[in-house]
């Protein structure tokens, strides 16, 4: 009986769908805004916060796409952007980037969000600061966006991830 339920959920979690096809639509519109028409290809990045990848249209290099779960507040609120990091139980938003050849980030969307707290921060208003903007940038702490009201902590963990990107790209 144990046996059964184990398989039965191990199964359910090795079928899940990566954030890549769940949101395959919105992948595919927001890459054919931002670049030219043609034949898309991904070939993905090994980068563990997230799904990276490089994008080429008709075979020619036209810049990255990531697609994360980012940690973003406690059920219950937040208290600082470090107890985020290390709670297991953080709630989470799915992140949509898109960067340019130079690296310059050209579409960011939050396509999902899941907590009670800190939805300020999918205000296109508020995303529109981070276009033109590269990861290195959140990285060096150079980007000059401040924190949406009502969403620091969504804002910070936002930032954070934008910055791993750095490394990899």
């Amino acid at each position: 009986m144990v046996l059964t339920i184990l398989i039965s959920i191990l199964s359910l979690c090795l079928n899940q769908a990566p954030l890549t096809e769940k949101y395959h639509k919105q992948v595919s519109k927001n890459i054919s805004k931002s670049f030219s028409k043609g034949s898309l290809d991904l070939k993905p990045i090994d980068f563990r916060r997230g799904e990276l990848s490089k994008i080429y249209i008709d075979k020619n290099f036209q810049g990255h796409i990531l697609i994360a779960e980012v940690a973003a507040c406690n059920l219950g609120g937040c208290s600082s952007f470090e107890n985020v990091k290390k709670d297991k139980n953080s709630e989470y938003f799915d992140l949509l980037l898109i960067l340019n050849k130079e690296e310059e980030i050209v579409t960011i969307k939050i396509l999902d969000y899941f907590s009670d707290y800190g939805y300020e921060i999918t205000s296109k208003n508020y995303l529109k600061k981070y276009l033109g903007k590269q990861p290195c940038d959140f990285k060096n702490e150079i980007d000059g966006i401040d924190a949406i009201s009502g969403a620091t902590i969504s804002s910070y963990a936002l930032e954070g991830m934008i910055s791993t990107m750095c490394e990899k790209l």
